[in-house]
Formats: structure tokens, C-alpha cells, sequence
């Protein structure tokens, strides 16, 4: 669980990962997690948070939808410090539950949303 408060004067904001499950032999989704936020009490669960990685890199995104021209948009549009909470909550999840591992030679960075790679996770 993580507490962010992005505007310090006006909200609190607590994401917690509900339950994320491992995703095989589908190329580099990993996982797909389901995320609770918490905004000043009130409650928003989150489906289908995409858990992407490979040997070099891991990403996390929000779930989208195919629009009617054919392309792919954001199915919920957050502020960057409550993605990277999420972010940073369905990694740890992910690390908790075996689906994805540390890399040994670099700990400490982290991974972010909506296409920011970090090399510091693969599964």
C-alpha cells in the first residue's frame, strides 16, 4: 500500500493492489493487476492494469480501449504522482507474488507508467 498526496492542502490518496495474476505466452505482458485508490475516502477499483516486461525493461500501464477510428486510448487519465504510485504498487506486487524479479546489478530505481521503462525489473 501507498499513500501519496499530491496536492498537499487538498487530497489524500492511499492505492493499494487487489490482486494482480500472471499472464503466460502472451509475448511481454506479464501480469494483470487490479489497483484500488482512495481519494479522500472514496473508493475506485482500477481492472486490468497491464504488467509489461522483458530482460531489459518493465512498464505499467492503464487499461485502454479500442476507439471507433481503430486506435488505442486511455480507458482513465490520472495525474503522473497517483500513476507512479500505481506504478511502484503493482511492481511490488508483482516482486511479493514471484511474477517479476530484482535485477542484481542495479536496485533502487523505479518503474513508472504510460510508456517510462525501468531497467531494474524484468520478469
Amino acid at each position: 500500500m501507498m499513500k501519496v498526496n499530491p496536492t498537499m492542502d487538498t487530497a489524500s490518496i492511499t492505492v493499494s493492489a487487489i490482486g494482480i495474476t500472471e499472464v503466460k505466452n502472451a509475448g511481454k505482458l506479464r501480469a494483470l493487476a487490479d489497483v484500488e485508490v482512495v481519494f479522500d475516502g472514496i473508493e475506485m477499483i482500477i481492472q486490468g492494469v497491464k504488467v509489461r516486461a522483458d530482460d531489459k525493461s518493465t512498464e505499467v500501464s492503464l487499461p485502454t480501449y479500442r476507439a471507433p477510428d481503430g486506435s488505442w486510448r486511455a480507458a482513465i487519465i490520472l495525474p503522473d504522482e497517483i500513476k507512479d504510485a500505481i506504478s511502484d504498487t503493482v511492481i511490488a506486487a508483482g516482486l511479493e507474488a514471484g511474477i517479476l524479479r530484482l535485477k542484481e546489478e542495479s536496485v533502487g530505481d523505479r518503474c513508472t507508467m504510460e510508456g517510462a521503462k525501468s531497467p531494474d525489473h524484468f520478469a
